[in-house]
């Protein structure tokens, strides 16, 4: 059985998305952060960073979420989660979703966890507000590409979508203005997915929580 931990409204929500595309039987088992679970002794064996997404898949332990997402759409070519027939196609795919890996989880982990990046508490102000400064600018480029096509890397679907959906949440998460029409177009096409209102009923999460305010 394969095994997915996440922990709610997580980025681990992009593969538990993935999983439920591919309509293969797997087994979704709950890692909250909040309650601080990532960081029991039966957890850590799991994945000793202490970090979710983590896999269990053919005897393997999968971590990080690229990772993670490249194994499923691999693991399962019907549900033509990346394209892996069309190079160009899947380069851009993955420059997206490194895109949200590398610099906007990064920004928010800047917002949220200012002590990953130094120890001196005096800097942690300067560090959050970069962080929330770097997180506006990312979104204004968010738009701009889904100005340009329906998904989020180009006119067809790809896993690059459901991450950038965790997005969403996180920005009114922090009070952000989350008027983005196309990005909230993107959103509700989203939530319109069968997969994703599975994935979102398993980790107790409401579609509001990934429109904008009031929408």
């Amino acid at each position: 059985m394969t095994r997915l931990y996440y922990s709610p409204g997580a980025c681990s929500l992009a593969p538990h998305i993935a999983l439920e595309e591919t309509g293969a039987p797997f087994e979704a088992r709950r890692v909250s952060i909040a309650d601080g679970a990532n960081k029991e002794p039966d957890y850590l064996a799991v994945n000793p960073h202490g970090f979710v997404p983590a896999l269990e898949a053919d005897g393997e332990v999968i971590a990080e979420n690229l990772a993670v997402m490249a194994y499923i759409a691999a693991r399962h070519p019907q549900a033509a989660l990346l394209p892996f027939a069309d190079p160009p196609g899947l380069a851009r795919a993955m420059m997206r979703m490194a895109f949200l890996a590398s610099s906007v989880h990064i920004a928010y982990a800047q917002l949220w966890r200012p002590h990953r990046f130094t120890s001196d508490a005096a800097a942690h102000p300067a560090i959050v507000e970069g962080g929330r400064r770097r997180i506006v600018g990312q979104q204004a480029e968010i738009e701009a590409v889904l100005s340009r096509s329906r998904w989020f890397a180009g006119d067809a679907y790809t896993l690059a979508d459901p991450y950038l959906l965790v997005f969403f949440r996180w920005g009114n998460r922090i009070g952000l203005d989350m008027g983005y029409p196309r990005w909230a177009a993107h959103s509700e096409a989203m939530l319109a997915r069968p997969p994703v209102q599975r994935a979102l009923r398993t980790e107790g999460l409401a579609a509001a929580e990934f429109l904008p305010r009031g929408g």
